[in-house]
């Protein structure tokens, strides 16, 4: 997993390091040789690159990957937004490597300068920003703000050093005018613009670069914020062995749907299916079951007694006691919030087994997130999370982070906040941000086929935040596997559910 780092986390471990015997120049080289590979690797029919440097180290940054890059045989346009005798310490250095290379530093200061870098952009095949890095902390106006409308306007594929100039690193927010990047390079780790929207919609594809700053020294301060990688989700789903059979991953019940919502508990159940559950029995009122049979014949199905289409609460103890030969259970899609389903719910929650609670399992209980804790995995999207914690959905959406943390203290469980850029949170403190997705998963069922595959992996005995991290993420990839011939809409939940295995096999893993 890929740290996710505040500017002040980043600053203090580039001290660190640099205490511990790493020059800070070799870190600024590091970071330009990983800028260059990057953008090689990505654009490998480039030859004629323009770069616009700031004025401090991410300035230096572009000073050395412009270096870099002439010595690999591009034609390299080079620009400072001030003078170039103005840098000091390894980004002055890097300036007059560029001159001893050959390269002619052009200043920004004037209308002269910025009319030449619109020349040259459009002469180039892309171009390289390093005007501001971490440390921006105001919007950018003037020069800047006139340079950065310039790439923006020039149709040019752009590739930003560490954050697109005008972000705010810590915020996720653009700050005013901002670069629009197809591609970033992270030096070291991550940091918050990158996983968070909106900024994270300005910087394209993200590319982490190791610069040379030990593991140890980017963990941050206090409970850590991760990126999942693919290689963990690998790593978490390792292959089936051949002599395997369905036991082996795990019996799942489904406690789910009420009449005109029985689609849920279909949708959950196929999720979990398509996931690699082994074994998956959808407990449901009585009436549901020829309907629940007739849609997914591989799930099978326990009838309990139900009153006006709905479960009953005097099913509790006959659910209870079937679910001791179960390995966990998803509780809540399309039940309903009906006073007799609360009181089902409420005995259900005594259970001792892994439970995955969604939906109306979540609004049956708004306010008192605290019934939940144990071994549960909680999977509200914000306007569930907002009545748990008995808060607005804007405050939610203002800060997620702050929310999925505080949800996940105040239940004892694990909160998987849905949304772009979905956080799986511990009580602990620990998130895991989900970098996988596309708008077309925007569509309803999808997160009963969500909740689903993350009960398939709780019920094979996974951890719960690994197996929240995991379904979030193949669920995201699911739907970007999709997106290729159906576009950003028109989805049915039905088919995310069955493109789950191909998500899978292509990241590697069997089975």
């Amino acid at each position: 997993m890929i740290p996710v780092l505040t500017a002040r986390e980043m600053r203090a471990a580039d001290r660190a390091a640099i205490g511990g015997g790493v020059p800070a120049l070799r870190l600024m080289e590091n970071a330009a040789s990983g800028l260059v590979s990057a953008l090689v690797e990505a654009y490998p029919g480039w030859k004629r690159v323009a770069v616009a440097c700031g004025p401090g180290n991410n300035g230096g940054d572009g000073l050395a990957a412009a270096r870099l890059l002439s010595g690999r045989g591009f034609s390299v346009s080079l620009f400072t937004i001030k003078d170039a005798a103005s840098y000091r310490g390894e980004a002055g250095e890097n300036a007059a490597r560029a001159r001893a290379a050959g390269l002619e530093l052009v200043a920004l200061s004037g209308r002269a300068g910025e009319r030449q870098l619109r020349r040259a952009i459009a002469d180039s095949d892309g171009v390289v920003d390093a005007l501001f890095g971490t440390g921006l902390a105001r919007p950018l106006s003037g020069a800047a703000a006139r340079i950065v409308a310039a790439i923006n306007r020039s149709g040019r594929a752009v590739v930003s050093a560490d954050v697109p100039s005008g972000v705010s690193s810590d915020a996720g927010l653009p700050i005013g005018p901002a670069v629009r990047a197809q591609l970033t390079v992270a030096f070291g780790a991550a940091k918050r613009c990158h996983v968070f929207y909106p900024a994270r919609a300005l910087c394209g594809k993200l590319r982490v670069a190791d610069i040379g700053i030990p593991r140890k020294l980017l963990r941050g301060q206090g409970p850590a914020l991760l990126l999942v990688e693919e290689a963990d989700v690998l790593r978490f789903l390792p292959p089936r062995p051949p002599d395997s059979h369905k036991g082996d991953f795990g019996r799942l019940a489904v406690v789910a749907g009420s009449r005109g919502k029985v689609g849920a508990a279909i949708l959950t159940a196929r999720g979990a299916l398509r996931a690699g559950a082994g074994l998956v029995t959808v407990f449901c009122a009585a009436s549901l079951e020829r309907t629940v049979v007739a849609a997914l014949p591989e799930s099978m199905t326990r009838g309990l007694p139900e009153e006006d289409g709905r479960i009953a609460w005097e099913a509790a103890a006959e659910a209870l006691g079937a679910l001791r030969d179960f390995d966990a259970a998803v509780v809540g899609p399309g039940l309903g919030t009906a006073r007799g389903t609360v009181r089902f719910l409420r005995r259900l929650l005594t259970s001792k087994l892994p439970l995955v609670c969604d939906a109306d399992a979540l609004n049956a209980f708004a306010g008192t997130p605290r019934v939940f804790a144990g071994s549960r995995v909680l999977t509200p999207h914000p306007g569930e999370a907002a009545r748990l914690l008995g808060v607005s959905t804007r405050e939610i959406q203002a800060d997620r982070l702050r929310a999925a943390r505080q949800l996940a203290k105040r239940s004892g469980a694990v909160v998987l906040l849905k949304g772009a850029a979905s956080l799986t949170a511990t009580p602990g403190g620990e998130v895991l941000v989900n970098p996988t997705g596309t708008p077309l998963l925007s569509t309803a069922g999808s997160g009963d086929v969500l909740a689903g595959a993350i009960g398939a992996f709780v019920a094979r005995g996974m951890a719960p935040e690994k197996a929240t991290a995991a379904a979030a993420f193949l669920h995201g990839r699911a739907g970007e596997t999709l997106a290729g011939s159906l576009g950003d809409a028109g989805l049915l939940a039905g088919e995310l559910a069955d493109a789950l295995p191909r998500a899978r096999q292509g990241l590697g893993g069997e089975g």
